[in-house]
């Protein structure tokens, strides 16, 4: 039976993983799948090497203090895959590790497959050459990727990304008065710097509600402890997008889910200082924002690190909505430019060609 190894580190991720892991099963049911999984791709089908949760941090020094658990973690995960004899390795984002593991991968005569490629674009595009083995090959998710891995040499190809199809069967929240979404961020550290924050701004509209979207991973006592007078609604930030006046949204996957969801929405993101301070030298991009990225030009407000304060968040969000559709025709052109490919189909059907041709019966 042909074997399928994952190393996906964060939720941000598996929420593309897993649906891909499904269409997988689908199309080649006698596929093993194995892998650093969390909850989405365990109830996918993959059965789990390590959870990643434990391991999901942000920022060059969180990632420095947390060094040794790290070394730790590739270590194990590449006696696994030794051990269990993967026919192809599927790496998912986490830049950290899996830059380092694909550079193993290409030493072993192991072919893998990057989904989700780490933005090598916007920093340090040395690290590039972690990908330069004929056994390796990127399917990219935005459409100036291939442009960027063709000067290095790397094998690319352009799928469309994956959440056109998927924010296109999201229905709005149903709330009874007009809101603004408030999303905080995937990880504890985010939570705990951007949501005072957001929560200190949001009392300047009394017009609007404001909903909090929660992940389940992340304690409720802490959401309690910074929401303010303003509720927490689990598992649905999509939703909420869909169903928004605007948002507040931490930097992130979230920004492309805002923008195709056509919410305007103000970009907020603040970590240690050490790690902004390293990634101000390394960072060679105009923004942080996925949408402002996609387009070239500021469609929504980022307010980074020490601009990340109520007072600038409030005037951030009154341009918003004081521009309101002017932004949403912007973020329609974004939405063209990315396409209509149901991306998740076309990873599977090219991995499972992928499959077919390199698995050997034993």
């Amino acid at each position: 039976m042909p074997r399928l190894y994952w190393v996906v580190g964060e939720l941000s991720g598996e929420q593309y993983a897993a649906p891909l892991a499904q269409r997988l099963s689908a199309k080649v049911p006698s596929l093993e799948q194995r892998g650093l999984a969390g909850p989405l791709l365990q109830a996918a089908g993959v059965t789990p090497f390590q959870s990643w949760e434990k391991y999901s941090v942000v920022g060059f020094w969180e990632v420095v203090r947390h060094l040794p658990r790290f070394i730790r973690l590739l270590q194990d995960i590449w006696k696994d895959i030794q051990a269990w004899k993967p026919d192809r390795v599927i790496l998912v984002d986490y830049p950290g590790l899996n830059l380092r593991l694909a550079r193993r991968l290409g030493r072993a005569g192991i072919p893998f497959t990057y989904f989700i490629s780490p933005q090598l674009w916007a920093w340090n595009p040395g690290r590039v050459r972690a990908l330069q083995t004929p056994l390796g090959e990127v399917l990219c998710i935005l459409p100036f990727e291939p442009e960027f891995y063709a000067q290095y040499g790397v094998k690319a190809t352009y799928i469309g990304h994956p959440l056109v199809s998927l924010m296109k069967e999201v229905e709005p929240y149903r709330h009874s008065r007009p809101y603004i979404a408030i999303l905080p961020g995937s990880r504890i550290a985010e939570v705990r710097q951007t949501l005072p924050v957001y929560v200190a701004a949001a009392q300047h509209f009394a017009e609007y509600d404001f909903l909090i979207a929660g992940v389940s991973h992340i304690p409720a006592e802490l959401y309690e402890r910074y929401r303010g007078p303003y509720p927490v609604v689990y598992g649905q930030s999509r939703s909420l997008l869909r169903g928004a006046v605007a948002a507040l949204v931490t930097s992130g996957t979230a920004t492309l889910e805002a923008a195709l969801a056509l919410c305007p929405s103000v970009i907020g993101y603040k970590g240690s200082y050490l790690s902004y301070w390293l990634a101000k030298q390394l960072v060679r991009v105009r923004f942080i924002g996925l949408p402002n990225l996609i387009l070239n030009e500021r469609v929504f407000p980022e307010l980074i690190q020490g601009d990340l304060t109520p007072q600038q968040v409030r005037a951030a969000l009154e341009e918003v909505l004081a521009h309101r559709e002017a932004i949403v025709e912007r973020l329609k052109a974004l939405s063209q430019r990315l396409g209509e490919k149901d991306a998740i189909e076309v990873a599977a059907l090219h991995l499972a060609h992928q499959l077919s041709a390199t698995y050997t019966p034993t």
